[in-house]
């Protein structure tokens, strides 16, 4: 089987066939049922490691931001109703007063006025398109902060499974030292060994014992903090990890996939476009908007009346014109932020492509790495049991041994950390619309 096909989860867990059961895990002999477990892996993705969809989406859609991003679009749909009414309102006048003829008579007179001022011009459509436009602003950046929680759920859910990676490791590797420790103790009654190996075993033993303790307090800080932001979702299970699917993906092809539909830049462009409407809206504005008036006068107690319809109409000056100007430095505004937003998409797309191909080359590389250390420190410890080497040379073969399996084990959960943020930021996994198939 190739080291494509092995996981150094199941790889790291093998033990010598016979003898002493010490070292990092290389044995002779693998069984059935652990060639099984390594084909198995091989055959998972980075997603068997994710919550359930279903789970995901609940937890999502009850997060405070998601929850302010719905209002975000109540409020955008009571602004589009607001600019399909107008601002404009009848007003309604109304006045009594008395005339006094020097040496005459009084009279009673009365007025009664209604008026409104209305948009002209097609100024009322444009303001349905804006409406328009700014409901459709405020769905794309509830998806788009759907897809910002969706990234720190993925990356909070990773480091919680990194860290059980390494509790796993050293609880195994205290394992491994009071066994080494049992070992040394029975040499020195025997006479085989120095004292002073058994109290280097011991400090061994000692050192791993903290080890352990400072990765289960990590641990549970680290889930306790993904518990309290993300209530409803069940704890990480790392078991068998999973083989990187993009060792020899295309990093072009990934970033297209990235780029195919991106929020952020539609979020971008739908800033963009409000405001190339609200330009228009405000150049219309060259024309004020008239205001007309139906006047009801009953003068000389009725012995008058008049009923005259006016229009009044406003001279636009240097504020009208400032306002204008003003739309227009805000439309080349949205269209740099556009630029610049695609051009940062367009790298962070190019970056997360990279990472994900070329973090499963690392893991590869480090793979190989821990598996020659690992041999190297049982073929170490081999040689102090028949006392060809110090004990103190054995173990520092068997922490190198391990540092290297830890390098190589957190590097597996780097590339699949990257395999699971591109299928994100495509939109395969955990979008707020319906989920592509790759």
């Amino acid at each position: 089987m190739s080291s494509m096909m092995k996981t150094p989860f199941a790889r790291y867990r093998l033990k010598p066939a016979g003898g002493l059961r010490l070292g990092l895990g290389i044995g002779v002999g693998v069984g059935l049922s652990l060639q099984l477990a390594l084909v198995a892996a091989a055959q998972a993705s980075a997603l068997s490691l994710l919550p359930p969809d279903a789970l995901v989406r609940q937890t999502l859609a009850e997060l405070p931001q998601l929850r302010a991003s719905v209002l975000e679009s109540d409020l955008a749909r009571a602004d589009q109703r607001k600019l399909a009414a107008g601002q404009y309102e009848w007003t309604l006048r109304a006045g009594h007063s008395q005339r006094n003829i020097v040496g005459g008579e009084r009279y009673q007179e009365q007025e009664l006025g209604l008026e409104r001022t209305v948009r002209w011009f097609g100024k009322a459509g444009k303001d349905e398109a804006i409406g328009a436009q700014t409901v459709a602003l405020a769905a794309t950046q509830r998806a788009d902060t759907w897809h910002e929680a969706g990234r720190a759920l993925l990356a909070d859910w990773f480091d919680a499974l990194r860290e059980q990676v390494v509790v796993a490791r050293w609880q195994e590797q205290l394992q491994v030292a009071q066994q080494l420790v049992a070992m040394v103790e029975q040499r020195v009654k025997a006479g085989d060994a120095a004292r002073l190996d058994l109290l280097q075993a011991q400090a061994e033993h000692g050192r791993v014992n903290a080890q352990l303790q400072q990765a289960r307090l990590r641990l549970e800080q680290v889930l306790g903090q993904l518990q309290l932001n993300y209530r409803g979702l069940p704890q990480p299970q790392a078991g068998e990890l999973p083989v990187p699917e993009y060792g020899t993906a295309s990093i072009e092809t990934l970033q297209a996939r990235i780029l195919d539909d991106n929020h952020e830049v539609e979020l971008a462009e739908a800033g963009a476009a409000l405001a190339q409407l609200r330009a228009q809206r405000q150049d219309s504005e060259r024309m004020p908007d008239p205001t007309l008036a139906l006047r009801a006068v009953r003068e000389r107690d009725g012995q008058e009346r008049l009923l005259g319809l006016s229009i009044s109409i406003p001279l636009g000056g240097a504020a009208r014109s400032a306002e204008r100007d003003a739309a227009v430095a805000r439309v080349g505004m949205a269209r740099e932020r556009l630029a610049l937003v695609q051009r940062k998409v367009a790298a962070d797309a190019r970056r997360a492509a990279t990472e994900g191909v070329r973090s499963a080359a690392v893991w590869q590389t480090l793979d190989q790495v821990a598996q020659q250390a690992q041999e190297q420190a049982a073929l170490m410890l081999r040689a102090y049991q028949a006392g060809e080497l110090p004990l103190a040379e054995a173990l520092t073969g068997r922490r190198l041994a391990l540092e290297a399996l830890l390098a190589a084990q957190s590097a597996q959960v780097d590339a699949l950390q990257a395999e699971a943020r591109v299928r994100l930021d495509a939109h395969e996994i955990w979008s707020i619309d319906e989920p592509k198939h790759r």
